[in-house]
Protein backbone atom coordinates (compact mmCIF):
# COMPACT_ATOMS: atom_id res chain seq x y z
CA UNK A 1 0.00 0.00 0.00
CA UNK A 2 1.22 3.51 -0.73
CA UNK A 3 -0.34 6.19 0.82
CA UNK A 4 0.18 9.97 0.36
CA UNK A 5 -0.73 12.27 3.42
CA UNK A 6 -0.51 16.31 2.25
CA UNK A 7 -1.43 19.70 3.75
CA UNK A 8 -5.00 20.14 2.51
CA UNK A 9 -4.92 23.74 2.73
CA UNK A 10 -2.13 24.25 -0.01
CA UNK A 11 -2.04 25.15 -3.46
CA UNK A 12 1.17 23.31 -4.15
CA UNK A 13 0.31 20.06 -2.72
CA UNK A 14 -3.29 20.17 -4.01
CA UNK A 15 -1.62 20.45 -7.63
CA UNK A 16 0.81 17.94 -6.22
CA UNK A 17 -2.05 15.37 -5.66
CA UNK A 18 -3.58 16.12 -9.01
CA UNK A 19 -0.90 15.77 -10.94
CA UNK A 20 -0.36 12.23 -9.25
CA UNK A 21 -3.90 11.29 -9.56
CA UNK A 22 -3.67 11.66 -13.31
CA UNK A 23 -0.65 9.86 -14.00
CA UNK A 24 -1.10 7.04 -11.45
CA UNK A 25 -1.75 4.63 -14.56
CA UNK A 26 -0.97 1.37 -12.25
CA UNK A 27 -4.08 2.87 -9.67
CA UNK A 28 -1.14 2.25 -6.35
CA UNK A 29 -1.57 5.38 -4.29
CA UNK A 30 -4.45 6.22 -1.46
CA UNK A 31 -4.45 9.79 -0.38
CA UNK A 32 -5.67 11.72 2.78
CA UNK A 33 -5.04 15.21 4.17
CA UNK A 34 -2.72 15.97 7.23
CA UNK A 35 -6.02 17.53 8.26
CA UNK A 36 -8.33 14.27 8.76
CA UNK A 37 -9.27 12.28 11.27
CA UNK A 38 -7.03 9.22 9.04
CA UNK A 39 -4.02 11.90 8.51
CA UNK A 40 -3.76 12.53 12.29
CA UNK A 41 -3.97 8.79 13.39
CA UNK A 42 -0.88 7.89 10.70
CA UNK A 43 1.36 10.45 11.87
CA UNK A 44 0.86 9.77 15.42
CA UNK A 45 1.27 5.32 14.11
CA UNK A 46 4.32 6.51 12.61
CA UNK A 47 5.67 9.05 14.95
CA UNK A 48 5.83 11.61 12.58
CA UNK A 49 7.27 14.78 13.91
CA UNK A 50 5.02 17.47 15.06
CA UNK A 51 6.88 20.32 12.63
CA UNK A 52 5.96 18.40 9.74
CA UNK A 53 3.24 19.73 7.71
CA UNK A 54 3.98 19.05 4.31
CA UNK A 55 3.75 15.85 2.03
CA UNK A 56 4.48 12.49 3.60
CA UNK A 57 4.61 8.52 1.99
CA UNK A 58 3.84 5.87 3.58
CA UNK A 59 5.36 2.60 1.55
CA UNK A 60 4.70 -0.66 3.01
CA UNK A 61 6.70 0.33 6.63
CA UNK A 62 8.40 3.17 5.15
CA UNK A 63 7.66 6.70 6.10
CA UNK A 64 8.71 9.64 3.82
CA UNK A 65 9.30 12.94 4.37
CA UNK A 66 10.17 16.01 2.60
CA UNK A 67 12.27 15.60 -0.61
CA UNK A 68 12.39 12.17 0.01
CA UNK A 69 8.56 11.88 0.18
CA UNK A 70 8.34 13.41 -3.32
CA UNK A 71 11.20 12.01 -5.57
CA UNK A 72 9.82 8.52 -4.44
CA UNK A 73 6.33 8.66 -5.10
CA UNK A 74 7.94 9.95 -8.49
CA UNK A 75 9.74 7.21 -9.02
CA UNK A 76 6.43 5.00 -9.01
CA UNK A 77 5.04 6.72 -11.84
CA UNK A 78 5.71 6.03 -15.28
CA UNK A 79 8.31 7.80 -17.57
CA UNK A 80 9.74 9.86 -17.57
CA UNK A 81 8.51 10.86 -14.06
CA UNK A 82 10.16 7.85 -12.71
CA UNK A 83 13.21 9.64 -13.89
CA UNK A 84 13.61 12.86 -11.42
CA UNK A 85 14.68 10.37 -9.00
CA UNK A 86 18.41 10.92 -10.33
CA UNK A 87 17.23 13.81 -7.85
CA UNK A 88 18.77 11.47 -5.20
CA UNK A 89 22.14 12.65 -6.60
CA UNK A 90 21.97 15.96 -4.44
CA UNK A 91 22.80 15.16 -1.15
CA UNK A 92 19.09 15.42 1.08
CA UNK A 93 20.22 18.51 3.58
CA UNK A 94 20.64 20.57 -0.22
CA UNK A 95 16.78 19.23 -1.00
CA UNK A 96 15.70 19.12 1.93
CA UNK A 97 16.97 22.71 2.34
CA UNK A 98 14.87 23.78 -0.55
CA UNK A 99 12.20 21.87 0.28
CA UNK A 100 12.11 23.60 3.44
CA UNK A 101 12.07 27.01 1.73
CA UNK A 102 9.10 26.20 -0.18
CA UNK A 103 7.26 24.64 2.37
CA UNK A 104 7.87 27.78 4.94
CA UNK A 105 6.60 30.30 2.43
CA UNK A 106 3.85 28.90 0.17
CA UNK A 107 0.88 29.89 2.22
CA UNK A 108 2.64 33.46 1.98
CA UNK A 109 3.06 33.11 -2.16
CA UNK A 110 -0.41 31.28 -2.79
CA UNK A 111 -2.47 31.43 -0.15
CA UNK A 112 -4.51 28.99 1.75
CA UNK A 113 -7.29 26.79 -0.11
CA UNK A 114 -10.59 27.49 0.82
CA UNK A 115 -11.72 24.56 -1.34
CA UNK A 116 -10.77 21.77 -2.98
CA UNK A 117 -11.20 20.60 -6.55
CA UNK A 118 -14.37 17.57 -5.77
CA UNK A 119 -12.47 14.50 -7.10
CA UNK A 120 -14.98 11.92 -9.39
CA UNK A 121 -16.49 8.99 -8.10
CA UNK A 122 -13.51 6.84 -9.16
CA UNK A 123 -11.11 9.24 -7.52
CA UNK A 124 -13.00 9.42 -4.74
CA UNK A 125 -12.24 6.16 -4.09
CA UNK A 126 -8.81 6.50 -3.51
CA UNK A 127 -9.18 9.59 -0.74
CA UNK A 128 -9.25 7.84 2.78
CA UNK A 129 -11.16 10.56 5.43
CA UNK A 130 -11.72 8.74 8.49
CA UNK A 131 -10.18 5.96 10.62
CA UNK A 132 -13.02 4.05 9.26
CA UNK A 133 -11.88 4.24 6.10
CA UNK A 134 -8.48 3.58 6.83
CA UNK A 135 -9.25 0.53 8.66
CA UNK A 136 -10.85 -1.30 5.30
CA UNK A 137 -7.28 -0.78 3.98
CA UNK A 138 -5.25 -4.25 5.57
CA UNK A 139 -1.65 -2.48 6.13
CA UNK A 140 -3.35 -0.46 8.32
CA UNK A 141 -5.51 -1.98 10.74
Amino acid sequence: MKLILFDGECHICDGFVQFILNRDQENQFLFTSLQSEAGEFIQKKYRVPDNIDSVLFIDGDKVYIKSDAALNILHKLTFPWKMLIAGKILPYFIRDALYEFIARNRHKWFGKKQACRLPTAQERQKFIETIDDLEKQRPFS
